[in-house]
């Protein structure tokens, strides 16, 4: 079980965010320097030369090519042979290249919002893949993609946001390593389906239901596995129903509640005073029931 300093650090890091390296934004510049390349996030008129130009710079890990409107991946990435994450989001992409299958190093692979209507096999042969970002590709065939998904053997992050998902696709049950699923902006998702779905993934630790639009707190009692829950931008939830469904969930350390035009929590707490963690920023509390509810919580970091 990770720490709950891990926890926290996933729940406000996410994986694809984290880049320590200085980015290169143009071939012209990264040439200058190609052995110190790391992390390059084109410009989109910088693609035309991509296939030439990208063999000079080996040492590439983290490759950008976002918002260009792209039919397809440039040619030229099996020469990129210490990429660990490929940022492809925001075009208008239905395939994968075929030279993926090349990139053994490969853990992060974001393709949102794009027009994908199914998933290569050639990701399964991608050992190292930890985490792929599918959101906002609402014609795909979900049922193919998590039987796709469910041969990647250590996949531990999922983004199915803002996929207009009515019902969660039975294969996600099969994804027996993942960590954590993020299932924000679906608003039509039947709630209860999907709490049966979930239920069945042993290994779930985090659940990110942001902007769902939730007017109920569904019967969450089967998510014993549940650490962290993220419930941001869902006004209509009743802030009562949550206090009694976390009392049942043993394990849970963290929630997430920012933007849900809060200004009172109950008077009764105790719902809330096994977490570590309470995030109720951008909501409308008075300094008086600020400190009603840190007096009331003494052992929850709560933050406002």
């Amino acid at each position: 079980m990770k720490s709950i300093q891990i926890l926290i650090l996933i729940l406000f890091v996410p994986l694809t965010s984290i880049c320590q390296n200085k980015k290169f934004s143009s071939f012209s510049t990264a040439l200058t320097e190609p052995e110190k390349v790391k992390w390059l996030d084109l410009d989109c008129k910088e693609l035309s030369d991509f296939s030439e130009k990208i063999k000079e710079l080996p040492n590439v890990s983290s490759l950008y090519l976002t918002n260009c409107d792209l039919k397809e991946v440039p040619k030229g990435l099996k020469h990129l042979q210490k990429l660990t994450l490929l940022n492809i989001q925001g075009n208008s992409l239905s395939e994968l290249p075929e030279e993926l299958y090349k990139l053994n190093m490969i853990s992060v692979i974001n393709v949102r919002g794009n027009n994908f209507y199914k998933l290569p096999p050639l990701l399964s042969s991608l050992t190292n893949l930890r985490e792929i970002d599918l959101a906002e590709n609402d014609m795909l065939d979900f049922e193919q993609a998590l039987s796709v998904l469910s041969e990647v053997k250590n996949l531990d992050f999922l983004y199915l946001s803002g996929n207009k998902l009515k019902k969660l696709p039975v294969g996600l049950s099969n994804l027996k390593k993942l960590n954590e699923l993020h299932l924000n902006n679906n608003p039509d998702l039947d709630l209860e389906q999907a709490i049966r779905i979930i239920s069945q993934i042993e290994s779930l630790r985090i659940l990110v239901m942001s902007n769902n639009n939730l007017s109920v707190v569904p019967n969450m009692e089967s998510l014993k596995q549940i650490e962290g829950l993220v419930l941001d931008n869902n006004p209509n939830i009743s802030i009562e129903d949550l206090a009694d469904q976390i009392q049942n969930l043993s394990n849970i350390k963290v929630i997430l509640y920012r933007n849900n035009n809060l200004k009172r929590l109950p008077d009764d707490l105790s719902g809330f005073s096994s977490l570590k963690l309470l995030e109720l920023s951008k909501n409308e509390f008075s300094e008086k029931e600020k400190t009603r509810i840190r007096n009331l919580l003494k052992e929850t970091k709560v933050i406002f």
